[in-house]
């Protein structure tokens, strides 16, 4: 495998011309730009992106921190974001957290390791952890994307969602269509996106004066397994709710396996609204109401503002 330097040689172009060429930078002609990569293909050049990082140069690798890989809201996501990055030269890293302070902090240690260029991060908690977070940023000057209202003083931009009001509309969704046994199936204490939620619920139920018992908000995480098991319990109860509201569609498809094992029909029997609309449950039968938050289009504008602060402009080279 023939070096960077190895290629700027044979093409006769500097070092710093091949690789704005390679990395789909500016500063080069399309004709200095073909030629170069014309030749990289002849010669089968392979960038080495760790002796990139080790020299503190561009390493066109992004770091993306998730909280939970396995949900699929997350695996949406990171696909949008993946395919905008590639397009323009960069290989996403993607580790996860498995929402656990010291393991999202390690996490994010390891990816300035690889040095890379930027940062995704979906932060699981709002305060507890955010001092950690934003000491460790501002030791870095790399654009860093929260992908969540974690902070707006932490990282270059902060992407966030409708936790609250979307939380209120799905709550007063069910409350029109006459239900008042309403059971939110709660996520994680830990998360942001909980807490959101969990106000937003609790508001709508107050607004239009449902009482609440110590069921009403259902302590329950954020997977299928185990949205299964919690609406197993409740739904087997003998005052069960006619209506639940999930914290996310994850918990939903758990929910919706536990209503058939307990030969209940959807809706007529139990009625069920999600949140985050990922393309997953299009496969459900009856189909899941939920609230949407646009996924695709936050991964691709969160994608669009990393490359605008990666952009760097520089004089045409001939």
């Amino acid at each position: 495998m023939i070096s960077m330097q190895e290629l700027a040689d044979i093409c006769g172009y500097s070092r710093v011309s091949v690789s704005a060429a390679l990395n789909g930078k500016g500063g080069i002609s399309e004709k200095a730009r073909e030629k170069i990569l014309g030749l990289a293909k002849e010669h089968n050049y392979t960038p080495n992106k760790m002796a990139h990082a080790l020299k503190g140069l561009p390493s066109q690798l992004i770091g993306m921190l998730i909280r939970d890989l396995s949900n699929p809201f997350y695996t949406q996501m990171i696909k949008i974001i993946d395919d905008h990055l590639h397009k323009e030269g960069y290989s996403l890293i993607v580790l996860n957290s498995m929402a656990d302070a010291e393991r999202e902090r390690k996490a994010i240690q390891t990816l300035y390791s690889y040095n890379v260029d930027g940062l995704f991060i979906a932060p699981f908690a709002k305060e507890k952890n955010s001092d950690r977070i934003d000491s460790l940023i501002n030791s870095h000057s790399k654009p860093v994307i929260m992908l969540d209202n974690l902070s707006r003083d932490i990282g270059s931009m902060s992407i966030g969602f409708n936790n609250r009001s979307g939380a209120k509309d799905a709550t007063q969704y069910l409350i029109d269509c006459g239900h008042r046994k309403i059971t939110y199936l709660a996520g994680p204490e830990s998360s942001l996106s909980y807490q959101e939620r969990s106000a937003g619920f609790v508001e709508c139920m107050n607004n239009n004066k449902i009482t609440m018992s110590t069921d009403t908000i259902y302590p329950c995480g954020s997977s299928a397994e185990e949205g299964y098991s919690a609406a197993l319990s409740l739904l087997s109860q003998t005052s069960r709710p006619s209506a639940l509201f999930c914290f996310n569609d994850y918990i939903a498809i758990g929910v919706y396996r536990a209503a058939q094992e307990l030969k209940l029909n959807i809706p007529t029997d139990l009625s069920i609204i999600g949140f985050d609309n990922i393309n997953l449950t299009k496969l459900l039968s009856p189909s899941l109401t939920s609230v949407s938050i646009h996924i695709d289009k936050v991964a691709a504008d969160a994608a669009d503002n990393m490359l605008k602060f990666l952009n760097d402009e520089n004089t045409v080279i001939p």
